[in-house]
């Protein structure tokens, strides 16, 4: 298996993307432990950038100019996932998972969120990062199926639960905005 490593980005991206997209229970089973940060956080700038720049076409050129926002706000809720799975491997599923690891595995998976700001085609990446979550943690931390899928299930459904509240919210505030 191929990782990523910064000192050779060039190089190493590539090969690791295709490991981790054509075998991702071998790439978590065998991923060597993380003492940094730095790899996971440099893997996971490179969905970010490609993001931003394949979604210039749906969204124009002020994204642009928002990479440096989007950069920061993607790497802090890439941060606060992986300090989640974190506690939650240790206290729910009583494993073993380092904050520093947690973060590696949360930037490999982070990898289809490239697509995510295509229209239509984002919803694709968002499946496919949890699905790589969960492998990650059945395949790295041994969790059980139930467990894994009870980790990453639970706060996505908050989230998708208060999105759809604050959406309902707004259009009743706004309802010019359910009018589009």
């Amino acid at each position: 298996m191929n990782y990523f490593d910064k000192n050779s980005p060039l190089q190493s991206l590539i090969p690791a993307l295709r490991d981790l997209l054509t075998s991702p229970k071998a790439f978590f089973a065998e991923l060597p432990g993380a003492a940094f940060h730095s790899n996971a956080l440099f893997f996971a700038s490179a969905p970010i950038f490609f993001a931003t720049f394949i979604s210039v076409p749906f969204y124009g050129f002020l994204l642009w100019f928002l990479l440096p926002v989007s950069w920061g706000l993607s790497l802090i809720g890439l941060w606060v996932w992986s300090r989640y799975m974190a506690w939650a491997v240790r206290t729910v599923a009583k494993g073993k998972l380092g904050n520093a690891n947690s973060f590696q595995i949360s930037a490999y998976a982070f990898a289809p969120m490239a697509l995510a700001s295509i229209p239509y085609v984002g919803i694709i990446g968002v499946l496919w990062n949890l699905y790589l979550l969960w492998a990650a943690l059945v395949n790295r931390c041994k969790l059980s199926s139930g467990m894994a899928l009870l980790i990453i299930g639970v706060p996505t459904i908050v989230v998708i639960a208060s999105l759809v509240a604050l959406s309902g919210m707004l259009i009743q505030l706004f309802p010019q905005l359910g009018q589009v």
